[in-house]
C-alpha cells in the first residue's frame, strides 16, 4: 500500500466523448508524483505526530503500543476497509454530482492487479467543484477526522489510523493542487492512462486564418 495509491487509483480507462480540440491535459508523470505525494506526507507526519507525542506522552507505553500491533490480522482487516471505503466514498460522492439518470452507470470500480490496488474511476466529466469534492472525501473521513479524534483524545489506534489514511490520500490531494487555478466551473475528467486529467474548455481554440501570423 503506497501513499500515492489512489493517485494511480483514479486514472483508468474511461469513456472520453470530448472532441480532443476542446480539452488540455493535465498530467503528471508517475515518478514525479511519488516525489511530491512523499514530500506532501512528510509535513503531516510532523505536524500531527509531534504535538501527539507531547500532549500523549504518558499513554504511550510498550503495553499500549503492543495491544494495537498484536493483532496482525485485525490490522490486516482494517487496512482492507479502509482501502475499500476509500474508493466508495470517492464513489459516493462523484455518483451524487453525475448527469440525472446516470448515477449508478457513471461510476466504474475495479481493482489495478499490478499494483493490488482497487479504483474508482467516473466516466463522465464532472465540473471541477464537484471533482474536488469527491476528490477530498476519502482523506477528510478517513483520514483527517480520526486524526484529529485520535489527538484530542489520546487514542492511539485512531490516531494511527488517521495519520495512515490522510498520508494515503496524498496522491488525491497532488490532483486536487493541479487544478488549484482552474476555474471552478469548469469541466474535467479523469485521464485514461496517465496521473492528471483532461479539462475540457466550454470553447474549442480559435484556429488563426492561414498566412496571419499570430
Amino acid at each position: 500500500m503506497q501513499c500515492v495509491y489512489a493517485v494511480v487509483a483514479c486514472n483508468q480507462k474511461g469513456n472520453m466523448k470530448n472532441n480532443d480540440k476542446n480539452r488540455r491535459e493535465l498530467t503528471m508523470g508517475a515518478g514525479k508524483a511519488n516525489i511530491y505525494a512523499l514530500i506532501l506526507a512528510l509535513p503531516i507526519l510532523i505536524v500531527f505526530g509531534l504535538p501527539f507525542l507531547v500532549i500523549w506522552e504518558g499513554r504511550l507505553n510498550k503495553d499500549v503500543i503492543n495491544s494495537i500491533f498484536d493483532n496482525r490480522l485485525l490490522l490486516f482487516g482494517i487496512l482492507i476497509f479502509g482501502i475499500l471505503a476509500h474508493e466508495l466514498i470517492h464513489g459516493v460522492f462523484w455518483m451524487i454530482f453525475s448527469k440525472k439518470g446516470k448515477a449508478f452507470e457513471s461510476i466504474k470500480f475495479g481493482v489495478v492487479w499490478k499494483f493490488l490496488t482497487p479504483y474508482c474511476h467516473c466516466k463522465y466529466p464532472l465540473s471541477v467543484k464537484h471533482y474536488r469534492v469527491g476528490g477530498s472525501m476519502p482523506g477528510v473521513i478517513l483520514g483527517v477526522i480520526p486524526l484529529l479524534l485520535g489527538l484530542a483524545t489520546g487514542n492511539l489506534g485512531i490516531f494511527i489510523f488517521g495519520i495512515f489514511f490522510t498520508v494515503t490520500a496524498c496522491g488525491d490531494f497532488l490532483i486536487l493542487w493541479m487544478l488549484r487555478k482552474e476555474n471552478k466551473r469548469t469541466l474535467v475528467q479523469d485521464h485514461p492512462s496517465k496521473i492528471g486529467c483532461y479539462i475540457i474548455d466550454s470553447k474549442p481554440p480559435r484556429t488563426p486564418a492561414r498566412g496571419i501570423k499570430v
